[in-house]
């Protein structure tokens, strides 16, 4: 719902999270439209903002947020007719150095030893945050500072509150266009030199898949050379892939069929989610699937659910994560997690 000014949908932002209203908030990449729709009782409408899990569990299932009120709709609503809910608990605790290392290598090992091709190795960061923190100046901070990601925060009773901006889309499809990329490598922004072995290795397990899946799909497509694209203050390689849908069906599956990416989860992709599942203490909710809006035609916008973070009313719990192959260097992929989370951080303790 985009018929209101920027200042008005960050008020809105404001009230929906004091009184942990279901709503979301985005900017698309490379825009300044912010965006924002809320949903006040159980009706469906054809617009909204989907949110999918990484996994599907019965406590975290795809859920719909509903664009029943624009902002300043909502803005008028009074207090006494929002829904009484709160905040989901955040219940994890950080993930330790040690454990990290300790997974990382494992990992590698098995790598070696040939079980698995890639795995994406996640941790979290867990902290009581400032009474002082106003969600809304970190929504702004994140619009301010990632201008080519897609910076988003939504809440609902089933989701919990999130909030991040990710460089990475997942699929996109408006009229007979579907688009989505391989994301994969990561430096700290700037660097000189060529990218490393790892990173272009990395980068080209999730490229070949993509590839796979349309071909698999029988959907023509054009695949841009490979390029480095920055977000934040790190910096990964990417290829563009732009195809033409023949039936509406080709949609679906690939829109089924693509999630998890192995920049999610790795390369065999089905082993690799076993493997993560198994290793991680934490779990991931809805880091690692995607999100993003809906429209009543069913064209849609969807990102993977990056550098974010889960928050209720005193805690917050950031996921980063990095992917590991076989060459990977476990004290290294903990400095690329150090890298991915510094922007958060830093807006977080500003």
């Amino acid at each position: 719902m985009n018929n209101c000014d920027n200042d008005t949908i960050l008020e809105a932002v404001e009230k929906a999270i004091k009184h942990k209203a279901r709503f979301y908030a985005y900017r698309m990449p490379g825009d300044s439209q912010l965006n924002f729709g809320a949903q006040i009782i159980d009706q469906h409408t054809p617009m909204g903002f989907i949110i999918h899990p990484f996994v599907e569990k019965p406590d975290c299932m795809p859920y719909y947020i509903s664009a029943q009120f624009d902002a300043n709709k909502f803005l008028k609503l009074p207090v006494s007719s929002l829904p009484v809910t709160s905040l989901h608990r955040v219940k994890e605790n950080s993930t330790s150095k040690e454990e990290y290392l300790t997974n990382a290598n494992k990992c590698i090992a098995d790598m070696q030893a040939g079980l698995l091709k890639k795995v994406v190795l996640s941790r979290v960061i867990v902290s009581e945050y400032d009474d002082n923190l106003r969600w809304v100046d970190m929504f702004k901070g994140l619009l301010d500072c990632c201008p080519n990601s897609f910076v988003f925060v939504f809440n609902s009773e089933a989701t919990g509150a999130w909030m991040g901006a990710t460089p990475e889309r997942y699929l996109s499809y408006h009229g007979k266009e579907i688009t989505t990329m391989a994301l994969a490598g990561t430096r700290l922004a700037g660097t000189e030199g060529e990218w490393s072995v790892k990173d272009i290795e990395e980068q080209q397990i999730v490229a070949d898949y993509i590839d796979n899946k349309f071909a698999e799909i029988k959907i023509e497509y054009e695949k841009s050379p490979l390029y480095t694209r920055q977000a934040g203050n790190v910096e990964h390689l990417c290829n563009d892939f732009k195809g033409k849908v023949t039936w509406p069906s080709q949609v679906d599956n690939m829109r089924n069929m693509l999630h998890p990416t192995p920049a999610l989860a790795g390369m065999p992709v089905r082993d690799a989610v076993k493997y993560i599942c198994s290793i991680e203490s934490h779990n991931r909710l809805y880091y690692g699937g995607y999100i993003g809006p809906i429209d009543f035609r069913g064209y849609f916008d969807f990102f993977v659910n990056l550098r974010s973070l889960e928050f209720d009313g005193e805690r917050y719990c950031m996921y980063v994560g990095g992917g590991l192959t076989e060459r990977s260097i476990a004290e290294q992929e903990w400095l690329e997690t150090c890298n991915k989370s510094e922007l958060l951080l830093k807006l977080l303790n500003r």
